[in-house]
């Protein structure tokens, strides 16, 4: 995905305009739903004691689209991809800001408490982090149904309806998906907490 639309480019004839107030809510609608379990999916514990992820993908969409013209959304995987990007540039920044001054006295109070180290806790940020970029690997109807039933943890009946399959195919989709999760996290040796 290119990067965000510099300010520079308005005044380039050539540039697309600007997307209107309809096609932003096309825009908003289409990525909600799956943006929005991957942004939960990258809050760690410590980033859900000062964020809501309704908050994140508000604050995300409002970075994207404050200058998104229609020719962005070309390819809507590197878009999502992109959004992605931006939702965990996000979290990381708003928990280190809230961070800052006090590492030494979370480390003390970790400790004191029994709580994993930082080293722990980053280790399992960085799996939490391989395993969105895994499912990002997927074909978009895996990456669907795994997001559907794990991360939103709807029934199979209403994944279903979602997908317009039947049970039977969803679960079968999960599993295959789960099955190329699998391979995908293999590939260099990390896997989930």
């Amino acid at each position: 995905m290119p990067a965000p639309p510099d300010p520079a480019d308005e005044a380039d004839p050539r540039r697309e305009p600007s997307l209107g107030e309809a096609e932003l809510a096309q825009v908003i609608t289409r990525f909600e739903a799956r943006l929005l379990a991957r942004i939960r999916l990258m809050m760690g514990p410590a980033a859900r004691e000062c964020l809501e992820s309704s908050d994140v993908l508000q604050d995300v969409f409002v970075e994207a689209l404050r200058n998104l013209r229609a020719g962005d959304l070309g390819d809507e995987r590197l878009f999502l991809r992109w959004l992605t990007a931006v939702a965990r540039h996000h979290i990381v920044d708003e928990v280190r800001r809230r961070r800052e001054g006090t590492l030494e006295a979370l480390s003390s109070e970790l400790i004191a408490a029994g709580e994993p180290s930082i080293a722990a806790q980053l280790t399992v940020e960085e799996r939490r982090q391989r395993l969105v970029e895994a499912l990002e690997e997927l074909d978009p109807v895996r990456q669907r149904v795994v997001e559907l039933r794990a991360l939103e943890g709807w029934p199979w009946q209403r994944v279903a309806e979602e997908l317009e399959r039947s049970e039977e195919a969803v679960r079968k989709l999960y599993h295959r998906a789960l099955l190329e999760l699998g391979e995908h996290l293999g590939k260099d040796g990390t896997g989930l907490p």
